[in-house]
């Protein structure tokens, strides 16, 4: 069975559901869904600084910061370009 290589996307959750209503199972394992946290951070940064980060740059540093697991993110020892 070949590996599955899932991207990730700021528009998760609109591509996650169009999948599911087009019954697109390729689609649908591709699709990486961060934990709810990593949501609710991305808000409340933006609340408090009016700056919207992409969910792969907070989900990042959540996890460089211990909040979440490495099996929680999507390609944690992939190098970004913003750190």
């Amino acid at each position: 069975m070949s590996k599955i290589t899932m991207f990730a996307s700021d528009n998760v959750l609109e591509e996650f559901y169009n999948a599911l209503a087009d019954g697109n199972e390729r689609v649908l394992r591709r699709v990486h869904i961060p934990r709810s946290d990593v949501f609710y951070v991305r808000e409340k940064i933006h609340q408090d600084t009016g700056i919207r980060y992409t969910l792969d740059r907070v989900e990042r540093a959540m996890y460089l910061e211990g909040m979440l697991k490495k099996r929680d993110v999507l390609d944690p020892d992939r190098e970004r370009e913003f750190g």
